[in-house]
């Protein structure tokens, strides 16, 4: 053990030396946030993270925040996003939590640094302000953010745990690792919940707030919600939809359980977590199992390609967009990189700058042809040749293709060895879970609260379907304050008498 950090190994001698108000189920952001918030607020904090390193998915993401330049505006636009699955009080507390995040944050010893989303890729698309800008109030959103390194080599969401982990740490924040809670403590009398359980040992509390993220490594809560089982960019071991269960086994009600974001990537046997997918250049198209086009690839936005993906065919059930194959030519190939690596578990992989190392390893596919080419992926050649052709012929006119993409967002295909890859949607998060409303209490069926449990984060997070980007970071921090307010406060109650 080092400081307030301990192992699962120390948690039996670290209960019986002392009692904690709030249980937080989960180190990443929205943990890291809930226990901040309820300890400065005279609570005794336990966070309990079951990998062997806190963070959770927070380090390993975009590290996106929202800034509020129009409130009414911003809260207009999540609402029409949300499509009446939300309620707005909800939504409105989402958005004033937003408003005061830039003072929370330099009042913690942090930095916020607008920027500008838009990178060197052409697909998938990455918009300055929200992923949908033909639903209502579009242009109502802020700018992004994001916390200021205080080491180069820790940008995006590495730099936003930093400043947690130091918060934490300055704050003497009782942290234990290894530690999977498995089950809640619930009064059989008033079914309040009153602790949580590791293993054997069970550990009493004032609250819990649970913050341990979606079921991205579950794949049988994917097929039984999403229809599929997809990979992730998140680390493999967390996000197995722990807190889901535990709600459901206290009465919880679930809410955006068919709701994920989802960008187009790769994924190779080699690595358990997927590899996010991007072209450099606009010589390509990408096909489902027929060599069909299905949308305009230039517009997709990097967190929506689950909507335009996920369509079974109405004859044969089947997914055939699941998996999909990008197609290009060796301009594309030698134009960069064709992986983003800047987020996600593999985001320090060694990719090469050409993709020729990854064609050696057998995850681009290279042919002569692309009747070839077709071969080797599986696809009906003439198909395959007969979509190149038409793409080619209105890149060659400077005329807009069948699917809308722009003359300048056209270039031919044709100048060989030619290139392809599956790719398939892969997972962000997920957003479904626990429903909860907008003091982050965990709500019954009936819409009754349970007594003492309380949800942050992507856990049964506040949207649906319909996705903004810069949205499930800013959650963590957000409903992680309001889930350690609501916290502490239970606990004041109790100490008055009061549940």
């Amino acid at each position: 053990m080092a400081g307030n950090r301990y192992t699962v190994r120390d948690l039996d001698e670290l209960c019986r030396d002392r009692s904690f108000d709030v249980i937080v189920v989960g180190g990443g952001g929205s943990g890291a946030a809930t226990a901040i918030e309820a300890t400065e607020r005279g609570c005794s904090v336990l966070v309990l993270e079951k990998m062997d390193t806190p963070g959770g998915s927070t380090q390993e993401s975009g590290g996106s925040l929202r800034l509020v330049t129009d409130q009414e505006g911003t809260s207009a636009h999540y609402c029409a996003l949300t499509q009446g699955t939300t309620p707005k009080d909800v939504i409105d507390a989402f958005v004033d939590g937003l408003v005061a995040m830039p003072d929370w944050v330099r009042a913690h010893g942090g930095e916020l640094v607008a920027y500008d989303p838009v990178e060197d890729s052409v697909f998938p698309a990455r918009r300055p302000g929200t992923a949908f800008p033909d639903v209502p109030f579009a242009d109502r959103l802020g700018p992004r953010a994001r916390m200021r390194p205080s080491t180069p080599d820790r940008p995006r969401g590495a730099a936003l745990w930093d400043f947690l982990d130091r918060n934490l740490t300055s704050l003497g924040v009782t942290v234990v690792t290894g530690a999977r809670v498995t089950e809640l403590v619930e009064d059989p009398a008033t079914r309040a919940v009153l602790g949580a359980r590791v293993g054997s040992t069970t550990i009493r509390s004032g609250a819990v707030v649970l913050c341990c993220g979606g079921f991205n490594y579950d794949q049988e809560l994917q097929r039984q919600y999403l229809g599929v089982a997809l990979p992730a960019l998140s680390p493999p071991g967390r996000n197995t939809g722990d807190g889901i269960r535990m709600a459901q086994q206290v009465g919880a009600d679930l809410w955006h359980m068919g709701a994920a974001a989802a960008t187009v990537g790769y994924k190779f046997p080699e690595y358990e977590a997927g590899f996010w997918c991007q072209m450099p250049d606009y010589g390509f198209v990408m096909v489902d199992q027929r060599a069909h086009r299905f949308f305009c690839e230039t517009d997709i936005e990097n967190h929506a390609a689950i909507l335009a993906m996920l369509a079974q065919d109405p004859m044969s059930g089947a997914y055939l967009r699941v998996p999909s194959f990008v197609v290009f030519d060796d301009v594309t190939r030698r134009a960069g990189r064709l992986a983003t690596l800047k987020t996600g578990e593999n985001r320090h992989f060694p990719w090469s700058e050409d993709n020729s190392a990854e064609i050696e390893r057998g995850w681009l596919h290279r042919a002569d042809s692309l009747a070839e080419l077709a071969a080797i992926l599986g696809l009906p050649a003439d198909e395959l040749t007969s979509t190149v052709d038409d793409f080619n012929r209105c890149a060659r006119a400077g005329t807009p293709d069948a699917t809308g993409r722009a003359p300048d967002r056209l270039r031919a295909i044709d100048v060989p060895p030619f290139y392809g890859a599956q790719v398939q949607p892969t997972l962000v998060n997920t957003q479904g879970g626990p429903r909860r409303d907008r003091t982050a209490a965990i709500l019954r069926p009936d819409g009754s609260v349970i007594p003492g449990l309380f949800g942050a984060g992507e856990l049964g997070s506040i949207w649906n379907r319909l996705y903004p980007g810069a949205g499930n970071v800013c959650e963590c921090l957000v409903f992680g304050r309001i889930a350690g307010e609501s916290a502490a406060a239970t606990v004041r109650s109790l100490r008055e008498g009061v549940r």
